[in-house]
């Protein structure tokens, strides 16, 4: 189930790029997270530690983008 997980979160972290760059940078960056949030299971359970820390830092770095703030 993870590597299922982690190859739809492949495709909805490029997904999510191209909304970013040509449509809606909110829309875009809450895919980001969404596909963020499906690769984790997958990098935990492989103990993948450096991949799990970027991941949880670039989310933490998206979250006032996710949450609607236009700064």
């Amino acid at each position: 189930m993870e590597s299922k997980a982690r190859i739809l979160s492949s495709i909805t972290i490029v997904f999510a790029f191209y909304i970013t760059l040509y449509h809606d940078t909110v829309v875009g960056a809450r895919l980001y997270m969404i596909g963020n949030a499906l690769a984790l299971p997958y990098m935990i359970k492989n103990k993948c530690w450096d991949v799990v820390t970027l991941l949880i830092f670039l989310m933490i770095m998206g979250l006032p983008k996710v949450m609607g703030s236009t700064t």
